[in-house]
């Protein structure tokens, strides 16, 4: 089910968002810690990436950012006691990601997940590089019936910038999404243009796109996914100001990300195959982060046409299954402006301050129970009958099945929380495993350092290959057929594809 309305509306006014540069923008100056997590926390964020196996965009990646020291232990998670229904959901373990504004590594909490039909999650990791150390994300693999827990995944040298500029015909119709373009290896690199094709209600298509490592670039083909609200779970990033775990610490997420605020402020950072939410606004941010609905700004804002950033693939399915409700689309709009030019609020960025903040807005004296007054009304989330959507992003999970009264939750046992928890410690040997393999591959060439494809044996857990299985009534779509044969250029010096080309 798609994620419900933002109730906002103000005047449209005009702002402009630069051109995508050759490397990722530089970040802003560090930010200060909450002093309210100085004992150690952790402290609930309400701002940080999206944990990378819940969404990625389909932008084209760079090298990962060095972090100047090593990252500490991954976190024992036991999950919590409440799990979204659906027999292949699954729980995904967290990673630590390095926060260049904090100077500090944040921890991204793991989260129930659908897995996209027939696709296993093979899990990232942290390795040294030139500099300090440099983690290789995760991606979805395609999972075909019966395969061995070692499989083949291959490595391909980098490909060239995306070069997609958008439809270059307007839409057949109404109801019709645009697929973007991508390179992809027919022993060469060559050029497959993006499309329009038909909407299908409650499946979102995840275009073609490239996961960076150390070894090469994996090439994942486009699939169908589930809209957001139907993916899961999410959870909040956390940060530990004191890293001193005792012996055994295992750590419950309890907070999750609002799921009907997320789409008012969600963010593609550039260059990293990643989105963002919460606060990112202002002019510190904008050569970094682009929000999501950059393309549905046209006419409310002025946008620098850039390859490959005009296209976003939730906005394309959000954008069509609103296409009944134009109110969805302008509140979208107005909220993002709003937010850019100051007439509305930018999210809290801690739980801390976002209690903060409900208290005075709803006027209730300190000490009140915010978490446990959330109540909707008309789509809205109310506290002490005032109107608090623009300030709630993170709930605690009590309250989670009033916020998203579309996923169904029960609870669980603790002998399947232990179970989930085993697994996902399988899965984190998994990713050192394939950090090995990726390792031994790259002894004696540079990092990228590869002209040619390379095949290497990866492993995916037993319990992820089992989650990969869709039932018949579940089964998603038949894959968008391309309508034009794959359009062969040189991947050096590749010229743009001739013919028209929609421009903003």
């Amino acid at each position: 089910m798609p994620v419900r309305p933002l109730l906002v509306a103000i005047a449209i006014v005009a702002i402009s968002f630069p051109s995508l540069p050759a490397q990722p923008p530089p970040l802003p100056a560090p930010i200060p810690s909450d002093p309210a997590a100085a004992d150690g926390g952790p402290e609930v964020l309400a701002r940080g990436p999206l944990h990378e196996a819940f969404a990625a965009t389909a932008e084209q990646p760079t090298p990962a950012e060095i972090a100047p020291k090593e990252p500490p232990r991954a976190i024992d998670e036991l999950p919590p006691d409440q799990k979204p229904e659906g027999n292949n959901v699954q729980w995904i373990p967290g990673y630590w990601e390095w926060d260049a504004e904090r100077t500090d590594f944040v921890w991204i909490s793991g989260f129930w997940r659908a897995p996209p039909p027939n696709h296993a999650w093979v899990p990232g990791s942290w390795h040294a590089a030139a500099g300090g150390f440099q983690r290789t994300s995760g991606f979805w693999k395609l999972q075909q019936a019966n395969q061995p827990a070692a499989q083949e995944v291959e490595y391909l040298p980098a490909p060239p910038a995306n070069i997609d500029t958008g439809p270059v015909t307007p839409a057949p119709n109404a109801s019709s999404i645009y697929v973007s373009g991508s390179w992809v290896w027919r022993g060469r690199y060559v050029w497959r243009p993006g499309f329009w094709a038909p909407y299908q209600p409650n499946w979102v298509w995840v275009p073609a796109h490239y996961r960076w490592t150390p070894i090469g670039y994996v090439f994942t083909e486009g699939y169908w996914d589930y809209p957001l609200a139907n993916r899961g779970l999410l959870f909040t990033p956390v940060y530990f100001g004191n890293r001193t775990f005792a012996a055994g610490y295992v750590y419950t997420p309890n907070y999750v990300v609002a799921e009907p605020v997320l789409m008012g402020a969600m963010f593609v950072r550039r260059g990293y195959g990643g989105y963002y939410f919460g606060d990112y606004y202002g002019a510190p941010y904008a050569q970094a982060y682009v929000p999501w609905c950059a393309p549905g700004l046209r006419g409310a804002v002025t946008i620098v046409p850039a390859r490959g950033w005009r296209y976003d693939p939730l906005w394309s399915y959000y954008s069509v299954a609103y296409r009944g409700s134009p109110q969805w689309n302008a509140s979208v709009t107005a909220l993002y402006v709003g937010r850019y030019q100051g007439t509305i609020a930018v999210p809290p960025r801690t739980l801390v301050l976002q209690n903060q903040v409900i208290l005075r807005t709803a006027n209730v004296r300190p000490g009140f129970n915010v978490a446990a007054s959330f109540t909707l009304a008309n789509n809205a989330v109310m506290v002490n009958n005032v109107n608090v959507s623009q300030h709630v992003m993170v709930a605690p999970l009590s309250v989670a099945a009033r916020l998203q009264p579309a996923v169904r939750f029960h609870p669980i046992a603790v002998s399947v929380r232990q179970a989930e928890m085993q697994h996902a410690m399988r899965m984190r040997e998994a990713a050192v495993v394939r950090h090995r393999v990726e390792a031994e591959a790259l002894r004696g060439r540079g990092p990228g350092a590869i002209h040619e494809p390379v095949r290497l044996k990866v492993e995916v857990p037993h319990a992820a290959v089992h989650a990969a299985a869709v039932e018949e009534r579940h089964r998603p779509p038949v894959a968008p057929v391309h309508p034009m044969v794959e359009r062969r250029i040189a991947p050096k010096n590749a010229p743009r594809p001739k013919g028209p080309h929609k421009k903003d």
